[in-house]
């Protein structure tokens, strides 16, 4: 796993190079369909990753893949970028982070929301008009199952969490009884 400054670096520079959100679309689908190219072809995952093959031969075999495809030349250009600089086996990950950037740029924050049952459909909008009031921004939520939330909900933004689970109260429990 690549280090999420340096994650975040290469995301937000492409998130800042898209200038619309049909822009942003067609570079996210390139960057998925190259992540599924890579996933699915074996041989070629080993030798664009393989450290002792120079960088000429990589960027080389990348071309003429990239001539094949009808890419963005953004996405062109960042994964050629992703290769010279020896970063390619994080564009998994950046294609992923990509969208939460994308987001960040029009000002939409990115919550992720786990619980232990789906949420209803009132109690999500519920949750995003209380925590819009409490950023006053705008918010896009995920939402995810998660066993170990127990019961209430666990609530992330970045590295700030908002935990109001059973877990999470339990836990809280147990770390004032320990300092008295």
């Amino acid at each position: 796993m690549k280090s999420k400054v340096l994650i975040r670096r290469y995301t937000e520079g492409l998130a800042g190079a898209l200038k619309n959100e049909a822009e942003y679309k067609a570079v996210c689908g390139d960057l998925a369909d190259f992540c599924r190219l890579l996933q699915d072809h074996r041989q070629l995952r080993e030798v664009l990753f393989r450290p002792f093959l120079k960088t000429a031969k990589k960027t080389q075999i990348v071309q003429d893949l990239l001539e094949k495809k009808s890419y963005q030349a953004k996405t062109a250009r960042f994964l050629l970028l992703l290769l010279q600089h020896r970063r390619l086996d994080a564009l998994s990950q950046i294609a992923e982070d990509l969208p939460v950037r994308w987001r960040e740029k029009q000002g939409i924050l990115t919550f992720e929301v786990r619980s232990v049952v789906p949420l209803k459909d009132s109690q999500k909008r519920k949750l995003e008009k209380q925590l819009e009031q409490l950023e006053k921004s705008a918010v896009h939520l995920t939402y995810r199952i998660d066993p170990a939330v127990v019961g209430g909900l666990y609530v992330k933004k970045g590295n700030m969490a908002y935990d109001v689970s059973l877990k999470g109260q339990l836990t809280r429990l147990k770390e004032k009884t320990r300092e008295r």
